[in-house]
């Protein structure tokens, strides 16, 4: 039976809350504002700011961002969060969003970047490892074509960070790589 997602809801209404929080104290697309409000900053970070890399997770630039992220956020929500629970679901958004902007950071560093980044990105990408690996595993169970078209559309959804500026692919691959292992190291206690 299936039972209400209240950890998606929560995840939701947190991001909406510090979205419209950042456009009353300045505007989630100043950069100024998002950077006091706890944006990623590899300089600040690597200055002892850590919490950056919680707190980015929350923070949208733009309304299209916040909407992006919360439609796939709400669309891999109710399932996943029955069959993992509330508590493992919410610890696969939480530390999938910490892993993907802990390799940001790290390539931010590798290169230089000096710029800010924000978003639940990492989080919700760990949400779509999770949910493919889930796939795979039950494969048997599912059409050809079902499993075929939910990896190319992951695929599809990683390449963007490589070729569009202001997208981090490394939070990406972060968050992805984080749910794959996540789903992995669980494998034996999750029942679809």
């Amino acid at each position: 039976m299936k039972k209400t997602p209240c950890a998606t809801y929560i995840l939701l209404a947190a991001n909406l809350i510090v979205f419209f929080a950042s456009e009353l104290l300045g505007g989630s697309e100043d950069y100024a504002t998002m950077l006091r409000l706890g944006a990623a900053s590899a300089p600040l970070i690597k200055e002892g700011e850590y919490w950056r890399l919680f707190t980015s997770m929350f923070l949208h630039f733009g309304f299209m961002h916040l909407a992006n992220n919360m439609i796939v956020l709400f669309a891999l929500g109710e399932n996943l969060e029955n069959v993992l629970g509330p508590v493992r679901y919410a610890l696969l958004y939480l530390l999938g969003g910490l892993a993907g902007n802990l390799l940001a950071f790290a390539h931010d560093l590798l290169i230089g970047r000096t710029g800010i980044s924000a978003g639940a990105s990492g989080a919700v990408f760990a949400l779509l490892g999770c949910y493919v690996f889930l796939l795979l595993k039950n494969r048997r169970n599912m059409p050809r074509m079902v499993v075929g078209r939910v990896i190319f559309g992951a695929a599809l959804a990683l390449l963007p960070g490589f070729y569009t500026p202001g997208v981090d692919a490394f939070a990406h691959l972060g968050g992805v790589a984080f749910g794959l292992l996540f789903a992995f190291a669980l494998k034996r206690s999750i029942q679809p």
